[in-house]
């Protein structure tokens, strides 16, 4: 199961979940168990994925598994600060030394190699004209997430936080991940029981 955190305090964020709402029919149902604040409130379940929304900033979060239950995958959609140009990226999280924007120091939450290379690819895929794609080192947290997870972003300025054409772009990218194993399950790079000829899935894994 794929597990998609929205953070309603990251404009990019809720264009990206908006776009994903677009992408299938979801059934809305009601968790009264959680705040709506933490993952609870409505929730939007399809195929294979469950789209939550939190107030919180997502690097801020913790265990947020926990709200999905049983989920092989979690996935952040972000916006992405910098001055590094109209950009669509993913990184894993964690803390090599302090911890200067969420999580905990000298700590790593878990990778997700395979499904990484997947959606990078996917994002070069669907990237409007003009915007870069790119793969970052870990740089912020949160590290206690709870599941293998990954930061999928749109950035890197509010012009194009607020681009609809580079929301939908991640939100594909995104949508594409429902299946798709976390961690490669052999030398070739290849998931458990993936098919495949092996040099389509050699370009790069990259995991701790």
């Amino acid at each position: 199961m794929l597990g998609v955190v929205v953070s309603r305090a990251d404009d990019a964020s809720v264009h990206i979940g908006e776009h994903l709402l677009d992408l299938a029919d979801w059934d809305r149902l009601a968790d009264r168990s959680r705040p709506d604040a933490e993952g609870g409130g409505v929730v939007y379940r399809t195929d294979d994925a469950v789209l939550r929304e939190f107030d919180e900033l997502h690097l801020h979060t913790e265990r947020v598994a926990d709200a999905f239950g049983d989920v092989d995958l979690l996935v952040f959609a972000s916006k992405h600060a910098g001055e590094t140009g109209p950009l669509l990226t993913a990184h894993h999280t964690g803390n090599l030394g302090p911890a200067d924007h969420g999580g905990d120091p000298n700590d790593l939450a878990r990778a997700c190699p395979n499904a990484h290379a997947r959606v990078l690819a996917a994002l070069a895929e669907h990237a409007p004209e003009g915007y870069e794609v790119g793969m970052e080192c870990t740089h912020h947290g949160p590290t206690d997430v709870g599941a293998p997870s990954m930061f999928v972003e749109v950035g890197s300025g509010q012009p194009e936080w607020d681009d609809p054409a580079a929301a939908r772009a991640v939100a594909r990218a995104i949508f594409g991940l429902r299946g798709v194993s976390p961690d490669c399950g052999s030398e070739d790079g290849r998931a458990d029981g993936e098919a495949g000829p092996a040099d389509a899935y050699r370009r790069h894994l990259v995991g701790i």
